[in-house]
Parts: structure tokens; C-alpha cells; sequence
């Protein structure tokens, strides 16, 4: 069975109340090398976007991630 990835960005619904969580949208689905580009290229944007976080993430775990993801188990 082959590796799923998958990158995770972690949006704010309301810039103005930084005490609400980050929503966590997924923006890539998929094999290894198309995740890590993936990866690059939302990690680029996040600050800009004003992403809280961005995961690069191996079917069950995380890889690398950018900023302050929320808890995972």
C-alpha cells in the first residue's frame, strides 16, 4: 500500500479575535513529492495569507509544520 500525504493549512475566520482557534483546511492530498511541493508552496503564502500553520503530514503523522498547529493525537 503506498504512503497517503497530505498538507494542512490552518485558517483564521476572524483576524480581529486571535483567541479562535485556527480552521484547518486540507489543500493537498496525495503522493510524497506532490505533498512536499505542496508544502513549499502554501509555507510561502503563509504569512501573507495569514495562515496560523501549515502541515506537511504523512498518513498519521506529522512531518514538518509551520506556525502553531492545533493539538493533535
Amino acid at each position: 500500500m503506498a504512503e497517503m500525504w497530505s498538507v494542512q493549512i490552518g485558517e483564521v475566520d476572524n483576524p480581529g479575535n486571535t483567541g479562535v482557534p485556527p480552521v484547518p483546511t486540507r489543500v493537498y492530498d496525495g503522493e510524497e513529492d506532490g505533498a512536499r511541493e505542496a508544502f513549499e508552496e502554501w509555507s510561502a503564502k503563509a504569512t501573507e495569507g495569514d495562515y496560523r500553520y501549515v502541515l506537511l503530514r504523512r498518513t498519521g503523522e506529522i512531518v514538518e509544520a509551520w506556525g502553531t498547529p492545533p493539538a493533535v493525537a
